[in-house]
């Protein structure tokens, strides 16, 4: 395995699994570049805390579902830098319930720009400027339901679905200037409108019947980072979830009628 220290954008970095991600990404000694859209003080406190051991951290916003504005956020990152990215990871995503039997348009259409045609736009923008990167990598953020279909939350599954057809697309499209690769969840914090108690409840419905930690799916966010033989994978960090076909989203396991 290789290493070097990266440069990463992360979207989606100032709460749940994205901050994550980039505190341990900071913590392996990369810089990050924390993007937020709306939560400013969080993203703030999280560079606060990083840069107290690493000072390369900083902020960048921006709204993932307009368009126009993903050119000037990846150049505002880069100029952050000082440099050309050598890392982006695709984590933000909106996450809104509708179902096969009633898709929702829009609904279908708001995960569609954030969830699919702001990575594909950004990943493209990233490429084209990390020829002089070294070894450069983008990791997307998808999720096991895509290896265990239910009907419910059609448009964010959906959406997913074609980001892991982008992953393999990107791979065969960048190579050899960049690697694109995919890490995909299982259940890790409460969704939706679930409560503590009912993600308590749920959170063990999978092969190896615990919690997945978040840590565990940043610890393949940074493997995939470092190591410059791998591109085109995807990694599944969900124990096992995948494997216990459901009828309905595991959420609904405490909503029964």
């Amino acid at each position: 395995m290789t290493f070097a220290p990266k440069k990463v954008l992360v979207t989606g970095a100032a709460r749940r699994l994205g901050r994550v991600i980039a505190e341990t990404l900071s913590a392996a000694g990369h810089g990050v570049v924390i993007h937020a859209r709306s939560s400013t003080e969080e993203a703030q406190s999280l560079v606060d805390q990083l840069r107290a051991v690493n000072p390369a951290t900083w902020v960048v916003r921006g709204d993932l579902g307009e368009t126009e504005q993903l050119q000037g956020m990846l150049q505002e990152a880069a100029s952050l830098v000082g440099g050309p990215l050598s890392g982006l990871v695709n984590s933000a995503s909106v996450f809104d319930f509708d179902s096969a039997q009633h898709p929702d348009q829009a609904i279908f259409l708001h995960a569609m720009k954030v969830n699919l045609l702001a990575p594909t736009i950004l990943s493209s923008l990233f490429a084209s400027q990390a020829e002089d990167a070294g070894d450069a990598c983008i990791v997307n953020v998808l999720d096991q339901k895509l290896w265990n279909l239910n009907p419910d939350f059609f448009s964010y599954t959906l959406s997913k679905a074609g980001l892991l057809a982008a992953t393999e697309m990107m791979a065969r499209a960048y190579a050899p200037r960049v690697r694109v690769n995919a890490v995909a969840p299982g259940l890790l914090m409460p969704s939706f409108d679930q409560t503590e108690a009912e993600f308590m409840t749920v959170a063990s419905v999978n092969a190896m019947r615990r919690p997945i930690n978040p840590r565990d799916v940043s610890a393949a966010v940074a493997f995939l980072m470092d190591n410059a033989g791998v591109t085109g994978e995807v990694i599944r960090i969900d124990n096992g979830q995948r494997l216990l076909p459901t009828e309905r989203d595991v959420m609904f396991e405490t909503r029964k009628p």
